[in-house]
């Protein structure tokens, strides 16, 4: 939703009429026999006598995959290939938006149209609310261990890398809503590109070591492993496939929305320059907004 959002922001308010009136007629004729036609379709397929293959995956999900969450063993073990294929696409729409942003960032037009549409736009008072920022600095520990939890629990439980990928994008999404873009990105360690590559190279690793032990790219096997003091717990391949598939889509979710987040920080480069820090000048006053407008003056 905040990725649509973004994208709205900076397409034209008003959209000239491209077609007349013969032409819209047309298309909604087209339309309506496609939608007929495929409604048909769907109702000819819910009449048909169901041939269910979930007990397959039910009977065969731990004895096959080692696991009691079906939807997980069928995402990064019965279906991993599938899974394989989705994360790379989802790193490559990732990555358009990068290279979109840097092409429009780098034309001259491009980036005073962006200004033009910000300043015809009415301007919020406060980009950065304080209790905003010291609310996220506080939950962003508390969100990242939520991810690693509904991670590792992931093989048997309600979970997994895709929604763990998420939950940790969610609590990183609220750094830069609360502090800003220039707050977040200075403190970035890894950048979203490589994120993305080291996760689709991490679930190719996986499908590939495979091949060391005679089996199909992605066969995954699982064992149990027992640390004193701790109790025996179970260890599967697939657990490596799913951090790809975690690193892959934090990468691609965060890449994408701090790329249209610059954008935005471009078109309006006056309000909130600053980076958002609780660091003051005078011990009451964040280093951001008229205070930092009048040093920089």
């Amino acid at each position: 939703v905040i990725l649509l959002l973004l994208a709205l922001h900076f397409l034209p308010k008003v959209t000239p009429v491209e077609s007349g009136s013969a032409q819209r007629w047309r298309d909604g004729a087209v339309s309506v026999i496609a939608g007929l036609g495929v409604g048909a379709l769907i109702y000819a397929l819910l009449r048909r006598e169901p041939d269910n293959i979930g007990w397959f995956f039910l009977e065969n999900s731990y004895t096959g995959g080692g696991g009691n969450n079906v939807v997980n063993v069928i995402l990064v073990d019965f279906r991993g290939f599938d899974t394989f294929g989705e994360i790379i696409v989802l790193g490559i729409a990732g990555l358009v938006i990068f290279a979109v942003v840097a092409a429009v960032l780098r034309g001259g037009a491009g980036v005073r149209r962006l200004q033009a549409q910000a300043a015809a736009a009415p301007k919020i008072g406060d980009r950065h609310p304080l209790m905003m920022v010291v609310a996220t600095r506080a939950a962003l520990p508390i969100a990242l261990a939520v991810g690693v939890y509904i991670f590792l629990r992931g093989h048997g439980e309600p979970g997994g890398g895709f929604i763990a990928g998420l939950v940790v994008a969610i609590a990183y999404l609220m750094q830069y809503m609360a502090s800003g873009l220039e707050w977040s990105q200075a403190r970035q360690r890894l950048a979203y590109q490589g994120m993305i590559g080291l996760g689709v190279l991490i679930a190719a690793g996986t499908g590939i070591a495979s091949w060391f032990f005679g089996a199909p790219f992605l066969t995954s096997t699982f064992g149990y492993v027992t640390l004193p003091p701790l109790s025996k717990f179970e260890l599967a391949s697939a657990m490596a496939f799913d951090t790809g598939v975690f690193l892959t889509v934090l990468g691609a979710v965060m890449l994408g929305l701090a790329e249209l987040s610059r954008l935005g920080r471009v078109a309006d480069p006056v309000v909130n320059r600053d980076a958002m820090d609780l660091t003051t000048t005078d011990g009451l006053l964040p280093v951001d907004g008229p205070v930092a407008a009048e040093k920089d003056k």
